[in-house]
């Protein structure tokens, strides 16, 4: 199985079956052939079918510790020759998890068919830990599971490949017909297969447009739906989040559980980790954010802008900018570029969104000099994550008189007269250092802290005007527009020599993209979509867009793991 495209553990996959193939996610009966359960008591040969299940023993979820360990000691002894697929019986008992594990590492099966799966949805715990961990030891191995279609979005989400749709019969012939809202509300007309074949369409053509999130989200007519996503969200949010695309789009903010997408888990951490003030900063402005983005393009900011300069006039160039939002929780003005979200406001905030950005908001102010004052333009639930950051940091925060909102004549007069008690002396130096700035930090949030530093030092050169063009030693190494980066081969040998991050190592001569099976060793940071350097006898060879994520395409042996734009 190879992977077209990721998101989160989701993917849209390519399974090769001799001259035929077809695309994941998919349905046994309709996209593939799948033979019956093979029971160990029941052994036979293996028969026509694209997926040909090999002798196991029918283990319960709950059965006893003896019992599997006999179960184990039988299947060591089974002849899988011809049998490409395995039968996994989920069990309560995950310490034995690594014997099942071992068997299908060694004969190298093709699918995992994930038994007892209709008792493990109500195990919120065990259902995302077993595909967790399926997925994460076994890249190229389908995964296969029984489930009612109400359930497609959210477990190809979490990693199922395909579902066997023979148990649905079940339903047709009690006279039930799916519909949008089972099961709580059925059809009077038996289509549990048409209803699956739609809903997997629908699955797919989610993963293959980047909004199967959505579809989960939206898809809640269990309480085991929202129970396992809120699981995965809050203790595997590492394993959604190395399997998530780089955002590239407007991600909008549809239910409460949105706010505990990856991107805004991945959000947090690049804040705390990947930002650093600049260095010239001698006053912190926090601001609140604005529906239209990037912020700088709204009315309220430019108003703010306004103020400022109005107070401080070149002053303006040591003044650094941290807005304040939800559910990004801080945003650093030269990232606002990057912030494309959109989310409902109704000025009611809840416990789950203003402890997180104080939180980071604390973590953030931390990284200034203790000597530097922070002024906050705020009002609302703003104000109240302003005063908790304050006690977590323990840094002085002065806030401004708002009243009747923060872009009221009252409150902005507010503003300028206590900048103005601050004398600021900004130069054209600190103006060009800002400019440098802009650009540098946004390579930051893509590469790490120092990568802006690495394509645009002090003595490197910016030429253009839009499409910003950036230059060391009269060599070019990047990009930028709005937010939009690219690196040249040149760049990313800088970024290599300066962070060691975001490389692929190969040991063959660069010709076109590099595939999973061509992959020696690749930097675990690496997400899906990332820009990556392929490096070669410890030098950048070229430059490409991961289609795995680093730890993935290390494990896969099948696919393209970088597709190759530049070579050197």
């Amino acid at each position: 199985m190879e992977v077209l495209r990721h998101e989160g553990p989701g993917r849209l996959g390519l399974v090769r079956l001799g001259e035929r193939s077809f695309r994941t996610p998919a349905l046994s009966g309709v996209d593939f052939t799948l033979s019956p359960f093979n029971s160990f008591f029941h052994p036979s040969d293996p028969g026509d079918y694209d997926f040909n299940l090999a002798p196991s023993i029918p283990l319960s979820f709950y059965t006893p510790e003896d019992v599997i360990q006999k179960a184990l000691g039988r299947l060591w002894s089974v002849d899988y020759e011809g049998f490409n697929a395995f039968y996994l019986p989920a069990l309560r008992r995950v310490e034995y998890l690594d014997e099942f594990f071992k068997i299908i590492e060694r004969y190298n099966f093709d699918a995992v068919y994930l038994g007892n799966s209709k008792i493990l949805v109500k195990e919120y715990r065990y259902f995302v830990r077993i595909l967790r961990e399926l997925r994460e030891r076994f890249p190229n191995v389908m995964i296969i599971t029984d489930l009612e279609p109400f359930f497609y979005p959210l477990t190809v989400y979490l990693g199922v490949d395909a579902f066997d749709t023979r148990s649905l019969k079940l339903y047709d012939f009690e006279g039930k017909g799916f519909t949008q809202f089972s099961p709580f509300i059925w059809s009077d007309e038996p289509n549990s297969l048409d209803f699956a074949k739609k809903t997997i369409s629908e699955v797919r053509k989610a993963l293959e447009e980047g909004k199967l999130r959505y579809l989960v989200e939206d898809f809640f007519p269990t309480q085991y739906n929202a129970g396992i996503l809120r699981i995965a969200d809050l203790e595997h949010g590492d394993y959604l989040e190395k399997y998530t695309p780089i955002q590239k789009e407007t991600v909008y903010f549809i239910s409460d559980a949105s706010i505990r997408r990856p991107e805004v888990k991945r959000w947090h951490e690049r804040v705390a980790e990947r930002f650093a003030p600049p260095e010239n900063t001698e006053l912190v402005l926090l601001f609140p954010c604005s529906a239209r983005k990037p912020y700088s393009f709204s009315r309220s900011h430019a108003l703010y802008r306004k103020a400022v300069k109005e107070a401080l006039g070149p002053g303006i160039f040591k003044v650094h900018e941290l807005v304040l939002t939800s559910p990004f929780g801080v945003v650093p003005r030269e990232w606002e570029w990057l912030a494309k979200y959109d989310i409902v406001v109704t000025g009611h905030w809840g416990e789950e969104e203003i402890k997180p950005a104080a939180e980071l908001l604390a973590k953030t102010l931390e990284k200034y000099p203790k000597n530097v004052p922070i002024v906050a333009h705020l009002d609302g639930a703003y104000v109240e994550i302003a005063k908790l950051a304050s006690e977590l940091s323990g840094r002085e925060i002065i806030f401004t008189d708002v009243k009747n909102g923060t872009t009221s004549n009252e409150s902005l007069s507010s503003l300028t007269e206590t900048l103005r008690e601050f004398q600021l002396e900004g130069t054209k130096e600190d103006r060009t250092y800002r400019y440098f700035e802009k650009v540098r930090k946004v390579f930051d949030f893509y590469f790490g802290a120092g990568a802006g530093e690495a394509v645009l030092p002090d003595n490197g050169q910016v030429k253009g005007s839009k499409m910003l063009r950036l230059f060391v030693g009269g060599q070019q190494t990047g990009t930028f527009k709005d937010g939009v980066i690219s690196v040249t081969p040149f760049g990313m040998g800088r970024i290599y020599d300066a962070l060691k991050s975001y490389w692929v190592k190969v040991d063959f001569e660069l010709r076109g993209d590099v595939f999973a099976v061509g992959v020696d060793e690749a930097d675990p940071i690496i997400r899906p979509d990332d820009i990556v350097g392929i490096v070669r006898d410890g030098n950048v060879v070229g430059v490409g867009k991961a289609v795995l994520g680093g730890e993935e395409m290390v494990r896969a042996k099948k696919g393209v793991a970088v597709k190759v734009r530049k070579r050197a």
